[in-house]
C-alpha cells in the first residue's frame, strides 16, 4: 500500500483509478490556496517596503515559509500517482521534472528569505528584499499555474466534470493574484 509524506494517508491514486473527482484533488487544491495565500502575503509585505515588517506580521509570516520549505516535495508524490498512472510516460516525467524543480526553487527561495528576516545585523536593505518577495511569490505562482496546467493536460480526459471545474477555476483566479 502507498503512503504518502503529506499525512501519512493512504494516496488516492495507488489504485490506479480512470477517474479522478474533485474530492481526489481537494488536498492539492488546499495546498495550492496556501501557497497562494502566503503569496500574497509576500507582495502586501514587498508593497510597504521600504518600512521593515513588524514582528506581528514576520513571526506568520516565517512558520508559513518554514512550511514551504519542511513540504517542500510532497506534492510530488501525490501528482507522480495521480498523473503517471502506472505508466511510462515521457511527457508525464517530463512535466512532473519540471515541477519538482519548481519545488525545489521554491524551498530554496523560501529558506532565504526565512534567512533575510530573521533578527540580527545582517538583515539586507529594503530594495534586496523586496526583489527576494517579488521573486519568490512570482516563481511559486508561476508553480502552482503550470501545476495546475500540467494535470488537465495529462489528466484532462480521467477528470470529472467537478475536478476538471476545480482545476479551471483555480488556474482563471491565478489571473488575477
Amino acid at each position: 500500500m502507498n503512503r504518502s509524506p503529506l499525512q501519512g494517508s493512504v494516496v488516492p491514486f495507488a489504485r490506479r483509478w480512470h477517474v479522478i473527482d474533485e474530492i481526489d484533488l481537494v488536498r492539492l487544491a488546499g495546498e495550492h490556496r496556501r501557497r497562494v495565500d502566503l503569496c500574497a502575503q509576500a507582495e502586501a509585505i514587498a508593497d510597504a517596503l521600504p518600512r521593515w515588517p513588524d514582528a506581528d506580521i514576520v513571526s506568520p509570516f516565517l512558520a508559513a515559509l518554514n512550511g514551504i520549505a519542511a513540504r517542500e516535495g510532497d506534492e510530488c508524490a501525490l501528482l507522480d500517482a495521480m498523473l503517471l498512472h502506472g505508466h511510462d510516460d515521457p511527457l508525464a516525467e517530463t512535466l512532473l521534472q519540471h515541477i519538482r524543480q519548481r519545488h525545489a526553487a521554491d524551498g530554496e527561495c523560501a529558506r532565504e528569505l526565512v534567512a533575510a528576516l530573521a533578527e540580527g545585523d545582517d538583515r539586507p536593505c529594503s530594495e534586496t528584499l523586496g526583489y527576494m518577495l517579488r521573486g519568490f511569490f512570482s516563481s511559486c505562482r508561476r508553480a502552482i499555474d503550470f501545476e495546475q496546467v500540467t494535470i488537465l493536460a495529462l489528466a484532462g480526459h480521467r477528470l470529472t466534470q467537478d475536478a476538471r471545474a476545480l482545476i479551471v477555476d483555480a488556474l482563471a483566479d491565478g489571473l488575477y493574484a
